[in-house]
Order: C-alpha cells, then structure tokens, then sequence
C-alpha cells in the first residue's frame, strides 16, 4: 500500500476494495448525523494557507509548523504559489465564509490524500477524514462532534476505543496558565532539551517530538490548565463530561492532553485504542471558535476533529476485519479459434447489457491443431487452461467459441459451478446465462 522509498501511497486492487468498503461506512454513518461531504484541491493558494495555519502562533511556533508544510517549487527552488493540502480546516472555513449566514449550522465532512513532511523533513502522503460542524457554539455541537468521532471507530471496528478529554479554556483562562507554566519551565531548564526548552516556552500546549530520554518533552509536570479555568469554562467542561458519561461513552480527562495547532479554544480531545499492547491515537480535535475571525473576518464559531485513515486501515487489515464481498456472477468468454475476437466483444457487449460481469481471456490467437481434438471437460490443454483460468477468477459460467461450432450456429457454455456443459444455439446464448444467473441467485 504505502511505497516506503517514495513515501506515497499506491493502492492496488487486493487493498481497493477494502479502503472502499471503510470509506462507504464512514459516509453511510455521517449521513445518519446529516453531516455533507465536500471535495477540496489538493493544490491549496500557498499563502492563504500559510496564514490561516500559523494566525495564532507565534514567530518560533509558526516557523516549525510552516517547515512541514510540502510546497511545489520552481526549478530555482524559490518557493511556488501552491502547497500541497496538509489539512483541511482552512479550506473549509474560507469556503464557509463565502456563504455563512448567522444562525445557520454547516455539517462537513471530507476525506482523502493529504500531505506533509515529517520529522526528517521528508515528504510524506497521509490519508485522512475531517468532520466539520461550523455555526453554532452551542455545548451540544461540541458533545454531537466527539459522539460522533466515537460511533465512528466502534462501527468501523475498533475494538477499545477511549475518549480522552481536556480544556484549553478561553483567551482569558490561558493567560495566567501561560504565565505560570512558563515559570515551571525556566524553574526546570536543565530538564529540558533546546527544542523543547523554545518550543514549549512558545506554546505550553504544544505536542513536541524529542527522543531524549533525559528531557522532559512535555509540561506533564508543571501547572494544570484545569487549575486556571474561569467560571464559564469551568462549567461548559463539566457538562461536557456529564454528556459524555450519559452517552456512556469511554473516557477520562488527560490533564495534559496537548495538540500541535495553538487555534483550539475549550473542549480538546483525543480518540485512543490499543493495539499490539501499544497504545495509539487514531484521532482527536477541538474546539477552534476564534481561527475563523482572523483568516476570513467573519466569526464562525466551528468544532472538529480528524481520523487517520492510514492508522486505522493498518489496524483492522492485521486483525482481518475486512469480509469480502460474496463473488458477483460473472462469465468468462474465450475462443479455441483465430478470427473470433470480434464475436467476443459482441457477446460480452450483450452480457454487460444485463449487467453481467463479462472477462474476456488474455489468449487470443491459437494456432489451428492440425486434426481438431473434440471438445469436453477434459479436452485438449487449451480447453483446460481456460477452464482453469476461470475458476481463477471464480467465474460461473465459460462460454468456449470454436470455428467448427460457429459454422454450425453454436457455442459450448460449460457451468462451472454445476459442472455440466452444453452447446447452445448462437441466439439462445444470453437466455441460457441468464438461466444459469438465476438460478444460482436461488441457490
């Protein structure tokens, strides 16, 4: 699936159809919710995305965040106009704007290739689900959105599932935690390593990726931001753990609970599993009520969240969760002579007319056998190599043309599944299909 030397997916056919079952899953739950999917570039305006993902971080912050971002260069390797799509929120917020009425709720949702560079900077294809609900500010949405996530991952499969919760507070909340926290990681510098050090002293949110073992990589043990919350905070957080708990869904408040992106305000959360003893975030998102002022000036409250799809694809491919589909009837057409392809076509032309799933062989031209052996189950070796390329590809039904048969307005159409044959007038070939469709549908 996933080319490690490129770094890009390619999906072939022994993994299509599962991606396109989960896919059809997700979009048959999300319409129960009446959420709409929408369909962006991947060609994203390079500075309309610069700005709306670094519009609430700082210099330091916003330069890391940038750094992940894969643009399309020039050959000079100046820096283009167009970046290749790392997330889907800007996108949707701007194209909300253009038709967002006050009091009016938007129910989004999108899914796809989207792309990055990683930790070596190296580029990287990623394939995600992002659920919007933009509108309402109501503590419902919020609950709707993480009830929703949740439903996600049992339907598909997800054995598990934990709900971890957390508050970032308000703009007024987080200043005095900020200011605290800040504190904490000057007191305990010696403890952190320099990335970490600037990092966090950006952003005390912030969701750093140090491997030293000797650093503290997090605020883990530093201020609360719980300890901060201002009274309305403080109850719209309460109550959200009271839905959740009447939702009886799984979960625990993570006091430190961090994201990379500083836009989210309020409610956070992250959607956990267990898998091979480790534990895995398969997804999470937030609140964002202030992002959408600053990158389209008009307020839209809005809550999300996404999915990594590559994640938990890989997930339910190890533990064979995927059951393929029962085997479509179909029929496989061949000929033992040279000159028939035409009729091939034309009956395979006929068959898709019913909406019979037709395979043409790959052996086309036979040289003609000096005396022509007779035609049965057994029969020569081409007749057995055709049979046994049928029942490959799990045919029900062979239809063998041959010169001698034709010339007597015939074709042999042998039924794989009952195990007889019979030579059938040329005009009475479809009907017989169609007999032999039906009744297997029966069977």
């Amino acid at each position: 699936m996933l080319n490690n030397n490129r770094r890009f997916h390619e999906f072939m056919p022994e993994d299509v159809w599962k991606w396109k079952s989960m896919e059809h899953h997700i979009d048959s739950i999300l319409a129960l919710y009446n959420y709409q999917e929408i369909r962006l570039s991947v060609l994203q305006d390079y500075k309309v995305l610069h700005y709306g993902i670094t519009a609430l971080l700082d210099d330091q912050e916003a330069d890391n965040v940038v750094k992940q971002v894969l643009n399309l260069c020039a050959p000079d390797d100046n820096i283009s106009l167009l970046s290749l799509r790392p997330e889907g929120t800007i996108s949707v917020l701007h194209h909300t704007a253009k038709i967002f009425e006050p009091d009016k709720t938007h129910r989004l949702y999108y899914h796809g290739p989207m792309f990055r560079k990683d930790k070596d900077l190296k580029p990287m294809e990623f394939y995600q689900l992002g659920v919007e609900l933009l509108g309402s500010d109501s503590i419902l949405s919020e609950n709707e959105i993480i009830a929703l996530g949740m439903k996600l991952c049992n339907e598909l499969g997800l054995a598990k599932v934990k709900l971890e919760i957390n508050s970032y507070g308000c703009e007024v909340c987080r200043r005095p935690f900020f200011a605290e926290v800040r504190h904490f990681i000057e007191e305990h510098k010696d403890n952190y390593c320099a990335d970490c050090y600037d990092s966090l002293m950006t952003n005390p949110l912030a969701k750093t990726k140090c491997n030293d073992p000797d650093c503290f990589h997090t605020t883990r043990k530093g201020p609360r931001i719980q300890d901060y919350l201002c009274p309305k905070c403080k109850e719209n957080f309460a109550k959200v753990k009271k839905i959740q708990a009447n939702l009886t869904n799984d979960f625990s408040v993570n006091h430190h609970l961090f994201k990379n992106f500083a836009y989210y305000n309020e409610t956070v959360f992250d959607f956990v599993t267990e898998h091979n003893e480790k534990k895995i975030v398969i997804g999470g998102g937030g609140r964002y009520d202030y992002l959408s002022t600053l990158i389209t000036g008009k307020m839209i409250p809005a809550v999300g969240f996404y999915l990594n799809l590559d994640v938990i694809f890989s997930i339910l491919d190890e533990r064979r969760a995927f059951i393929p589909h029962k085997q479509q009837f179909s029929v496989y057409v061949c000929t033992q002579s040279n000159d028939l392809e035409i009729m091939m076509l034309q009956i395979a032309q006929e068959l898709h007319s019913h909406g019979i799933v037709s395979i043409l062989s790959p052996i086309i031209s036979i040289p003609d056998p000096p005396s022509p052996p007779p035609l049965d189950y057994k029969g020569t070796p081409t007749t057995s190599m055709e049979i046994d390329n049928a029942s490959k590809q799990q045919c029900s039904v062979i239809i063998i043309l041959r010169d001698e048969n034709i010339l007597e307005g015939k074709a042999l159409i042998r039924n794989l599944n009952k195990g007889y044959q019979n030579y059938v007038p040329l005009n009475q070939i479809i009907p017989e299909i169609l007999l032999a469709r039906k009744a297997l549908q029966q069977h």
